[in-house]
């Protein structure tokens, strides 16, 4: 069996360096040619925009540098336990985020997930989640899309962690209208209601929950509070991206560099 395993690692790998050879890898932020495949060149990583700064620690609302925000001091639980946020929407991310969620390049997936992991791994390993789920969509819109990208993400890194993946006691239960132009508090109340979990598989445990882009927190907070009610003991939800408004544009630190 072990000789027949080597001979599979083998042919997949000259099949990878004779497609490589043929189709040289290339950064796909700007298109300069790499050694490697499924990375961004030196100058596109270096230009990635940063963490955005003051949000709670909570719901990820704008907390004006304070860990919590004025709705989430009241300590109940209508939120995550921890919001973490590993780039701001802009730039190179907002990139590859939308190729990856509108433009069909689901093999990015990993490449997001690596850059995430690079700046969150040690929070990630610190909070020890022994679940990794991802934020639903309800199957009408599933169906529309043909894919997931939150679940592509949170698998990715699920296989980093070394924890399960599950994608199906979460679920979108109710439809809900597109939030592009509703406020936080309306972004709550279009959400209430619209996630459940079946069964107990959470129950006691810890939950990192997972989606590509965030602006509020509503649909991140609005699943976190299905899983605590599914039994959830500790949400942990991580947005790769979250979108930032004119003031947090304007005190966010510019990246070293901008790609093409």
């Amino acid at each position: 069996m072990k000789s027949v395993q080597n001979l599979a690692d083998g042919w997949k790998q000259g099949r990878e360096a004779a497609w490589n050879l043929l189709f040289p890898p290339c950064c796909p932020l700007c298109q300069n040619r790499l050694a490697h495949p499924h990375r961004l060149c030196d100058a596109c990583h270096r230009g990635l925009p940063p963490r955005p700064d003051g949000l709670c620690i909570r719901c990820g609302f704008e907390s004006g540098g304070a860990p919590f925000c004025p709705r989430c001091h009241d300590r109940e639980k209508k939120h995550p336990d921890l919001y973490l946020a590993a780039f701001a929407y802009e730039g190179g991310m907002e990139k590859l985020l939308v190729g990856l969620k509108f433009g069909d390049r689901t093999h990015w997936a990993d490449l997001v997930a690596d850059l995430c992991w690079e700046r969150l791994e040690s929070t990630l390993r610190w909070e020890e989640p022994e679940w990794v789920v991802p934020t639903p969509l309800h199957p009408l819109r599933l169906i529309q899309r043909r894919y997931n990208q939150a679940a592509l993400l949170a698998g990715a890194l699920s296989r980093r962690l070394g924890v399960p993946l599950e994608t199906n006691a979460l679920q979108r239960v109710r439809w809900t209208p597109p939030q592009t132009r509703l406020g936080a508090a309306a972004r709550l109340r279009n959400l209430e209601g619209a996630f459940a979990v079946r069964g107990d598989l959470f129950r006691g445990r810890g939950v990192l929950l997972v989606d590509d882009v965030a602006t509020t927190g509503a649909t991140l907070s609005a699943a976190a509070m299905a899983l605590r009610q599914g039994g959830a003991a500790r949400v942990t939800a991580l947005c790769v991206a979250r979108t930032l408004s004119d003031r947090e544009r304007r005190e966010t630190p510019a990246s070293d560099h901008s790609p093409p």
